[in-house]
């Protein structure tokens, strides 16, 4: 069983450098023994380094989760321009609206399996292949000559975004607790909302130079995918795990 200790450390945020408060450190447990995450106030603690959560996080995390929010309305201005390139194409007046709802209903059918997923491969290891992944899936249909091709991949762009918003969400909710917890869960609203009216905007700009050239938008998370690599840590596994309830999240 892994033991813990009270240690005095400076708090950073605190009146004056005199303050002082107590953290929980948790000593290394044995293989296969549940941990809890290591607290520091408000927020989660790197057990690797010892540093708290902060912004940097944050803000990979949130910008993160406004790619969720991509696949829905970027392609909305070049509907028709897709439906005229692949006239031809069989039953283009059905396949042409699926290349922009694909990933929305996608993102319905795996979330009730996409938690235990996260909780199975890791948190931070899932995020950064997510982000690989969903650009080379997001860009693909800038070289695919066939309609029912760039609907997989579609598809498939909408499984990376399922992946990628849990895994945001998850590490929010590990990351920071109490109201600093309920203040990012706020602006990771207030994210997406911003984000899909600029990604409606840009596809509409991008869609006057060709259908295809709004896709090239699905790279901006290969450097999201350096800086979650470099910036977010792999918290410790959950108390749940040890057959304690975590708290509910707040809504």
């Amino acid at each position: 069983m892994p033991s813990a200790d009270c240690l005095p450390i400076e708090d950073g945020d605190g009146a004056g450098p005199n303050h002082r408060q107590e953290r929980t450190v948790s000593h290394p447990a044995s293989p296969g023994t549940p941990t809890t995450p290591v607290l520091d106030g408000e927020t989660a603690v790197d057990p690797a380094t010892g540093r708290r959560a902060g912004r940097a996080q944050a803000l990979v995390l949130l910008l993160s989760s406004c790619l969720a929010v991509l696949g829905a309305v970027l392609l909305a201005p070049v509907l028709p321009s897709i439906q005229q390139a692949f006239a031809d194409t069989p039953g283009v007046e059905a396949l042409t609206p699926i290349v922009l709802t694909a990933p929305a209903l996608m993102i319905g059918l795996t979330a009730p399996v996409a938690g235990r997923i996260v909780d199975r491969l890791g948190r931070k290891r899932l995020l950064v292949g997510a982000l690989v992944v969903y650009a080379v899936v997001g860009t693909a249909p800038l070289w695919l000559a066939s309609l029912h091709l760039i609907v997989v991949s579609r598809v498939l762009v909408g499984v990376t975004e399922a992946a990628i918003m849990t895994c945001c969400t998850t590490l929010l909710a590990d990351y920071f607790h109490g109201s600093r917890r309920q203040r990012y869960f706020g602006l990771q609203t207030v994210y997406t909302t911003v984000a899909a009216t600029l990604f409606f905007a840009l596809g509409g700009l991008l869609g006057a130079q060709g259908w295809r050239t709004p896709f090239w938008l699905y790279a901006v998370s290969l450097p999201l995918a350096v800086l979650a690599a470099r910036y977010v840590w792999q918290p410790a596994r959950p108390a749940a795990a040890a057959g304690e309830k975590l708290a509910p999240l707040p809504w």
